[in-house]
């Protein structure tokens, strides 16, 4: 599971998503939830995705350059600095 992926895990059904009907199952009551995520929220999980993107990115060009494929200097901070600046 990506981070992105546990975070909106993590904000679903333990935020303020309380359906207000509460069911009787087998003689218990039992609370429903519904799943969602704030805009905040959303846009967290969008920026988690993100740097798990550029830290893939950067380990492969690394991988790359140390292998025998293309060699750049300063490639890493140019590339995160060239990538967030499209935010």
């Amino acid at each position: 599971m990506s981070r992105a992926e546990k975070f909106i895990q993590d904000c679903t059904r333990t935020c303020s998503n309380e359906l207000i009907a509460v069911e009787s199952r087998a003689g218990k009551e039992v609370v429903s939830y519904h799943e969602w995520l704030t805009p905040d929220q959303a846009r967290r999980a969008a920026e988690i995705a993100r740097e798990e993107t550029i830290k893939e990115v950067c380990e492969w060009v690394k991988y790359n350059n140390e292998n025998g494929g293309c060699s750049f200097d300063g490639w890493e901070n140019d590339l995160k600095k060239h990538l967030n600046s499209k935010v």
